[in-house]
């Protein structure tokens, strides 16, 4: 996982659970729109141009996230980490975990079905190049997303 550690402010950026919440379905939900968006809705100029807005705001989204106190009990090293950190932080990447390997599964299901049928499926670096870079985007982004559905507004203090 990813963390970065301001100098001003070592303990993560102190943005709210509903903003944490928003940056992560931001970045989540962003990539995959644009990249789809790119390769299904033609050459049009302006169609292309929003869909690289979009995978814009995904890498943005992510960027705001990489600071925050959510994304450092997901990506602090443990012995950084209280009890309660590491408790969350354990119980945070299990579900990511599972999430993402049900996603790949999916993925791989999918791609099995499309080349029997004749679907869309990646071909060649460009479209294999955006495969990778969502994969990569929610390996980072799940374990806090996660972690912001699970706590409550009154947990908010402890995380």
């Amino acid at each position: 996982m990813i963390f970065y550690r301001s100098l001003r402010n070592p303990g993560g950026k102190p943005r709210s659970l509903a903003t944490i919440r928003g940056l992560a379905i931001l970045t989540l939900a962003a990539y995959p729109a644009g990249a789809l968006m790119r390769v299904f809705l033609g050459d049009d100029l302006a169609v292309k141009a929003v869909g690289l807005v979009l995978v814009v705001a995904s890498l943005v989204g992510l960027a705001l996230l990489a600071g925050t106190r959510l994304n450092r009990i997901t990506g602090e090293q443990p012995g950084q980490l209280d009890e309660y950190e590491r408790n969350l932080r354990a119980s945070a990447m299990e579900t990511a975990f599972q999430l993402f390997t049900a996603l790949v599964l999916l993925g791989v299901i999918y791609i099995a079905i499309a080349s029997d049928h004749g679907w869309w499926v990646p071909r060649g670096y460009d479209e294999w190049n955006g495969v990778f870079w969502g994969a990569f985007l929610y390996s980072l982004t799940l374990p806090t997303a996660v972690l912001a559905f699970r706590l409550r507004d009154e947990d908010e203090e402890g995380a």
